[in-house]
């Protein structure tokens, strides 16, 4: 942290420049203080519109699977196999999208802590 130098330069003997320099030292660092409360919101409601937008696309998948899960209850058996390669494409989709999904807020994650460092 560069202001940490205001302290480090400081003429100890002369009592004014050390009380400026404290206190210089201390605006500083009500500065960062201020900066990080504001990134922290900014990167707060990042999150929560992320896990908002995957929330929303997991249960439009699993809307979707219950409408196959419909169909594989009301089809027969004689017809099940027609069904079952249908199901069986839309199951691995919907596993494919989640992992996407949960993979993209852990990585969006490492991306907002990334920039809250900076």
């Amino acid at each position: 942290m560069k202001e940490i130098e205001i302290l480090e330069n400081v003429n100890i003997n002369d009592k004014n420049k050390y009380e400026e320099s404290i206190k210089a030292f201390a605006d500083k660092l009500e500065e960062k203080i201020s900066f990080l409360k504001h990134r922290k919101e900014e990167v707060e409601q990042s999150a929560k519109d992320t896990f908002n937008e995957k929330i929303e696309l997991l249960r439009q998948k699993k809307e979707s699977l219950m409408k196959h899960y419909e169909k594989i209850k009301e089809t027969s058996e004689s017809k099940w196999n027609d069904v079952k390669e249908e199901t069986s494409k839309k199951v691995d989709e919907v596993k494919t999208e989640t992992e996407t999904a949960y993979t993209g807020i852990r990585d969006g994650f490492s991306y907002l802590f990334d920039k809250l460092k900076n």
